[in-house]
């Protein structure tokens, strides 16, 4: 057979289809009868049903006939950039630690700022990078290419002033404005979600998202100065479609402000930061359904989706990370990192694995780099246009977020839009619910995080390495200084403002102002924070409690139990001593009389249980110090009866682990009382 004869055959002629029925038959066969369609199915968070397999007829229900790219840049199919965020506290240090990053790989550079004004006091103060005036901002970025080199400013409603600055530093520098690419985290939802109330009154925040939109059009139309920033609602405990639905509400309550005061290109003003969960497939499908309700939202305001297409910044999840065994953030943070990559994020930063309790160090961050050089450089997921595409599963999921994020956008649309919705606190509740629902499964261990709720290094201590990664310091004001300008945008007042070396706090109360009225917040916050409260207790205390288990009877029993037992009381950071065994109740009570533990868990099965327990409750309260009797398992039938033997606890499989360790932190006086 010739060449050319072979490469017109199929390389697959040799496997023909086999039909969903025959799949469905091999399933039913290993289910042995089972409809795998309810044996399998699994429901997420988010309230969505998944099957175990798809096929290409399952897109054919799809109501759109092409995948949802987004825009490409550059001869890279699928390229990003690697954004590096700058964790130094002095002016000085955060230049030198920006150079580092663009030395050592990093694309874009990310700079977190948030200022603070406090009512009563004068100026406030600002915590992390303490960019106070024009000189300072020059400093951050001496020797750094402002043409080559895109920026992040994480500095919430100080952003305006940072845009000043950088306007004034072009300025000064002679530098071409079209190639400037900034972003900026402005985002008054999220303040008044935040803080229980608005920023200035109403009316005066849509004058300066107007203001600040315009002279970003007129005067840098590559800089994105408003943002919608999906990262607070995640890291408030919200779910996938909960993020994507008040996400988009953000956009359209921006989009309908500047369309109705005819800001060209108002689309381009936007951009979009998600945070990026461990929930892999579904995080994949989260951004492409970003881009898909963008497409569905501009095209309502007559904006064409082909020239405007959503700007997509990923950072990993702060929720998930863990401060006990923080190692396995590293694992997380790949996850969550080749997510990004796959789903098509125009930025994406991936956080130290420490930066949650510690100033990052080199160690850290260079990790945090060298894992998006990897997923780049090695892996090749740059060079891939759209990876995702073709997915059966990934589509379905893709189109269900959708589905519902559209239904929550609505939901608030119908409400009169995400201010007035937030004011209802429709909003808060919604998170709420979520947080509470996330916080049941973790208290559970329905959700597992390995080193905090299960599996954990029971000789490893964390007080000791907690540290501020951020610090606070005072806005400085200026001795004399009387600012002269008559400019009406809130931008250019603050460019002149600090061309005249202007500071921060003297104009502060041009960025914020006080509401009367309260509403309530939502607070972010580490889903594993509760139980690593409980360890660092232990830690604190003046003595580590000891706990001796018992096991005792079959072998299977005592010592699947056993093991139950010091994973349980691992997560509170106890001393656990784990003895093979013991061959009766007199040997287990002469060992508590021995060790003298704090704790004493009865392991064995539920059959044996019925003479043991009486027996080892009895020698245990003829002692002087007689520990805490506990019952590794729950014989519902003879609960009563243990408990009036003397077994103060039950712990088992399905017990709320993070309430009992509670109740035994109160009884040891390791803490007061149960939250």
């Amino acid at each position: 057979m010739s060449n050319s004869d072979s490469t017109k055959q199929s390389l697959f002629e040799e496997f023909p289809p086999v039909s969903t029925e025959e799949w469905e038959e091999v399933i039913k066969k290993d289910l042995k009868g089972a409809n795998y369609k309810e044996k399998l199915r699994w429901e997420t968070d988010e309230g969505i049903e998944t099957l175990p397999f798809y096929r290409r007829e399952d897109l054919s229900e799809l109501n759109r006939s092409a995948p949802i790219p987004k825009s490409y840049t550059n001869t890279e199919a699928n390229s990003w950039e690697i954004r590096e965020p700058i964790f130094e506290n002095d002016i000085s240090k955060a230049n030198g630690a920006a150079q580092n990053a663009l030395d050592r790989g990093a694309d874009a550079l990310q700079f977190q700022i948030t200022v603070r004004r406090t009512e009563g006091m004068l100026g406030g103060d600002i915590q992390g990078l303490p960019i106070q005036n024009q000189s300072d901002f020059s400093t951050v970025l001496s020797k750094i290419s402002l043409e080559n080199t895109p920026l992040h400013f994480d500095a919430g409603l100080a952003s305006p002033a940072l845009l000043a600055m950088l306007w004034d530093e072009i300025q000064t520098q002679n530098l071409d404005p079209q190639k400037i690419r900034t972003t900026f985290s402005y985002d008054p939802f999220i303040y008044l979600l935040q803080h229980g109330q608005y920023s200035k009154a109403q009316k005066d925040i849509e004058r300066d998202i107007y203001h600040i939109a315009q002279f970003s059009a007129d005067n840098l139309p590559t800089v994105r100065p408003l943002s919608i920033d999906g990262r607070f609602y995640h890291n408030s405990g919200a779910t996938i479609v909960q993020e994507l639905g008040y996400a988009m509400a953000s956009a359209s309550e921006y989009l309908a402000i500047l369309t109705d005061n005819n800001i060209n290109h108002a689309a381009q003003a936007l951009s979009f930061s998600f945070s990026i969960g461990s929930n892999y497939f579904l995080e994949i499908a989260k951004f492409r359904a970003a881009r898909l309700l963008w497409k569905n939202l501009i095209e309502a305001y007559d904006i064409d989706p082909q020239k405007n297409a959503a700007y997509l910044h990923g950072e990993t999840s702060r929720w998930n990370k863990t401060l006990y065994d923080p190692y396995t953030n590293m694992l997380r943070t790949s996850t969550e990192s080749m997510a990004g990559a796959i789903a098509g994020c125009d930025s994406l930063t991936v956080l130290p694995f420490d930066e949650h309790f510690r100033q990052p160090n080199d160690f850290s961050e260079r990790i945090a780099r060298n894992q998006q050089l990897i997923l780049s450089e090695e892996a090749y997921f740059n060079k891939v246009k759209d990876p995702a595409a073709g997915s059966y599963y990934i589509e379905k999921l893709t189109d269900k977020i959708a589905e519902r994020a559209w239904d929550i956008f609505q939901d608030v649309e119908a409400e009169g839009g995400l201010f007035k919705a937030i004011e209802n606190g429709t909003v808060q509740s919604a998170i709420q619910q979520s947080q509470q629902q996330r916080d049941q499964a973790i208290a559970k261990r329905g959700r597992t995080f390995v080193g905090t709720n299960q599996y954990t290094n029971a000789d490893e201590n964390m007080s000791d390495d907690i540290g501020e990664s951020k610090q606070t310091a005072a806005l400085r004001e200026s001795e004399e200084i009387s600012i002269e300008s008559n400019a009406e945008n809130l931008v250019e007042y603050l460019s002149e403002a600090f061309s005249q070396e202007a500071n921060i706090a003297d104009v502060i109360d041009k960025l914020f102002d006080f509401g009367r009225q309260q509403y309530r917040t939502v607070t972010p916050y580490r889903g594993p924070q509760a139980f690593e409260e409980l360890r660092l207790a232990t830690e604190r205390h003046q003595s580590t409690p000891k706990v001796l288990n018992l096991p005792l009877g079959n072998k299977k029993w005592r010592k699947g139990r056993a093991s139950f037992s010091a994973n349980f009381f691992g997560c509170a950071g106890y001393h656990i001593e784990d003895p093979i065994g013991f061959g009766d109740a007199d040997e287990a009570i002469n060992a508590i009389k021995d060790q003298q533990p704090d704790i004493a868990v009865i392991c064995s099965s539920d059959k044996e249980y019925k003479e043991l327990v009486p027996a080892i409750a009895d020698g245990v309260s003829n002692l002087e110090n007689p520990p805490i009797l506990v019952l590794a398992g729950y014989p519902e039938e003879d609960v009563e009866t243990y408990k009036e033997c003397g077994v103060d606890e039950f712990i088992y499989s399905k017990c709320n682990v993070l309430k009992t360790l509670t109740r035994f932190q109160v009884k040891l006086g390791i803490i007061l009382n149960e939250k």
